[in-house]
């Protein structure tokens, strides 16, 4: 299926200069028509946020597929332990599929994400139940510098240089230090600049960088002089600050799953319209309880879709369908053969900002400067960033606000995108 999926892409889109400002871009070979899918993508490397998982938010550990049924979902984010979904049958978990790794028990939602994620990095990253195990600090130093709400995880670093340990061969190997190298090509001195390295954790980063060096090098694999310069402190720093813009944001839910098999079912008018409530109240009691942290989230390194470009006016939208890492690129108007495809860095309530917050915001990120068409026709637009926040809104915001969270719910929407600036790869 992954093959098919590579092969129709392949013959779908294309990587190719966008022009010296915003370096790769992906491209339409043929035309699409708005709601079709564009490009189905896993991620080479992913990991779940590191707050996310340390607040019960249960997913696999390889692909982040939501494991707690959407009932047990419902009532954990809800409160409420009694509460009973309509329709139960939608909800598509199979828990008897479930398994952990003998050795440190993290869970996955079958034997097969299990084999893959040792083949891939497990092997070296179990911590066997040591709680003393040095991974687990390197985990928490950096939950100390990195609060919710959550764009990426020291994880994702981890499995980064530990495949490039394992892979079988120096090509798949490159594949990493080439996104590694692209990004400093593209950023020079200014990746240091990321929001993640502020100077105020340059201590935790660096006590971090420390502990990574030695966990990898009590290891003594016959391949550490693949990531040697990468666990220094300027390629570590790099290597942080490459994953926070680059990474996309991957979300998960049971609920948001069984949501659209319910939506999907042939029931009468009358008893779709009490659904339609009942979903509707649970949705607002969550929101209520947990806030905005309704999934299971994560990020990831997706090789293709790492070539789109931002637009703040975007013709194309990631979204999360299948209840795992796997990303689906959909058009979101017409797109005919040769345009370049473009995605939002950005959640749609930032959208609605005004020219100078999006471009302080994406500066802030991503280190680039939008060059958007919209952008470009606010030029004249007054400059009302500093009296602008990502988090208040006006009452009709607001409730856009709102509405956007439940479609989030809904649909899987990516939680956030790349901005290699618009060249190295990518809620």
């Amino acid at each position: 299926m992954a093959a098919a999926a590579a092969a129709a892409t392949a013959l779908a889109v294309e990587v190719r200069s966008a022009g010296p400002v915003k370096g790769k871009g992906l491209f339409a070979v043929r035309d699409f028509q708005a709601g079709e899918t564009i490009l189905v993508e896993e991620p080479i490397v992913s990991a779940q946020f590191s707050w996310n998982k340390l607040c019960k938010y249960r997913a696999c550990d390889f692909c982040l597929k939501s494991l707690e049924t959407a009932q047990e979902m419902a009532r954990r984010l809800s409160g409420i332990a009694d509460v009973e979904l309509p329709q139960s049958q939608c909800c598509q978990i199979d828990k008897s599929a479930h398994c952990v790794c003998p050795g440190c028990e993290v869970e996955y939602c079958s034997e097969q994400c299990r084999d893959r994620a040792f083949a891939r990095y497990h092997s070296l990253m179990c911590t066997r139940g040591n709680p003393d195990h040095l991974l687990l600090a390197i985990d928490e130093a950096w939950r100390n510098m990195h609060h919710p709400p959550e764009t990426t995880s020291v994880t994702l670093c981890l499995r980064i240089l530990t495949q490039m340990l394992l892979a079988p061969s120096e090509e798949e190997s490159n594949k990493f230090d080439m996104f590694c190298r692209d990004y400093q090509r593209v950023h020079g001195e200014q990746c240091f600049q990321h929001k993640l390295l502020d100077p105020q954790f340059s201590d935790n980063i660096n006590t971090m960088q420390a502990l990574v060096e030695t966990f990898f090098s009590e290891l003594q694999h016959p391949n550490i002089g693949r990531i040697r310069k990468w666990v220094a402190l300027d390629g570590f720093r790099s290597l942080l600050a490459m994953i926070g813009t680059n990474g996309a944001g991957i979300g998960t839910s049971s609920i948001a799953a069984y949501d659209r098999v319910l939506t999907a079912l042939p029931l009468p008018e009358a008893e779709k319209a009490e659904i339609e409530e009942q979903m509707n109240s649970l949705y607002e009691v969550m929101q209520d309880v947990s806030g905005g942290f309704l999934d299971c989230e994560g990020s990831g390194l997706f090789e293709t879709h790492s070539a789109c470009n931002h637009s703040c006016e975007p013709n194309a939208e990631s979204r999360f369908l299948n209840n795992d890492f796997t990303l689906h690129l959909t058009a979101k108007c017409d797109i005919v053969a040769g345009q370049e495809i473009l995605i939002s860095y950005i959640d749609d309530p930032l959208l609605k900002k005004s020219r100078n917050f999006r471009q302080k915001y994406l500066r802030e990120n991503y280190l680039f400067e939008c060059v958007c068409q919209k952008c470009h026709s606010q030029e004249d637009e007054p400059d009302r960033s500093d009296s602008e926040s990502c988090w208040e809104t006006d009452d009709e915001e607001a409730d856009e606000v709102e509405e956007d969270d439940e479609v989030d719910e809904d649909g899987g929407v990516a939680a956030a995108e790349d901005g290699a600036g618009e060249d190295a790869m990518n809620e």
